[in-house]
């Protein structure tokens, strides 16, 4: 069986790059249009066409609405990372489990994002999300290399 390559439907315009290009390929993969999405999620086509057309960020509902409904990574969408659809027992975003031990630091930082995420927007909880999800490699890295100065 060859691999079928995926491009997207010429309805969508121009080729992107970054999410609005995976988002134009998820859209191809499941023959999707705008008018469906917003039936299935409560998103309206408004946003969804600002996103393809406008290059606008795809927003934290719309994001959250096309993961539950079809099972789409939210990193594959952001970041290009792993698969398209999430594995069938990923049903939320996880912050990592005992990754960092008891170091102080990363419970000083943990505290911070609690008490950030407490008065965010939906769309800024997103955010918050995703950088931590894409970039703790890179702290934990840090922490190695930096002692704990409390």
């Amino acid at each position: 069986m060859t691999k079928q390559i995926l491009t997207p439907k010429k309805w969508i315009g121009k080729k992107k790059e970054g999410e609005i290009y995976r988002f134009q390929l998820l859209l191809a993969e499941l023959n999707l249009k705008p008018e469906d999405i917003q039936k299935d999620t409560g998103v309206t086509v408004r946003t969804i066409t600002n996103s393809i057309y406008e290059k606008k960020p795809l927003g934290a509902k719309l994001l959250r609405e096309i993961h539950a409904k079809y099972g789409v990574s939210i990193d594959w969408l952001l970041s290009g990372k792993g698969q398209m659809f999430a594995p069938a027992d990923d049903s939320a975003v996880r912050e990592p489990n005992g990754e960092y031990g008891s170091d102080p630091r990363f419970e000083r930082i943990m505290t911070l994002v609690r008490d950030f995420m407490i008065n965010a927007d939906d769309d800024e909880k997103a955010w918050l999300e995703t950088q931590v999800k894409l970039n703790i490699a890179q702290y934990q890295q840090h922490l190695k290399s930096v002692p704990d100065e409390s």
